[in-house]
């Protein structure tokens, strides 16, 4: 996805150029693709550790909208619908 969407370069554009990124032990990260790819990119990389929600804001956050967006084990079918309830739930919250 880094490579081929040039999401690396547009990162690199919108948040820093000597930006560091962060990944844990799944296999894909160590993969000699991957691998190669981070170095001929110059990219810094840290290790995360292997399964730690707690460190990570993302996850901590999704425990409040995730009920509510897949109420009753629904599953969306295309981004968009996913994206769109994602917004509806969103608006649902209690802001403070």
């Amino acid at each position: 996805m880094l490579q081929n969407d040039g999401v690396l370069d547009r990162c690199r554009q919108m948040v820093d150029p000597n930006m560091v990124f962060l990944q844990d032990i799944a296999l894909v990260y160590k993969s000699r693709l991957a691998k190669n790819f981070m170095i001929d990119k110059n990219v810094e990389l840290r290790d995360w550790p292997a399964y730690s929600p707690d460190l990570n804001v993302i996850e901590n956050m999704w425990e409040i909208p995730a009920p509510k967006v897949y109420v009753g084990a629904r599953e969306c079918q295309m981004v968009l619908e996913l994206k769109n309830t994602i917004l509806l739930v969103w608006e649902t919250l209690d802001q403070p």
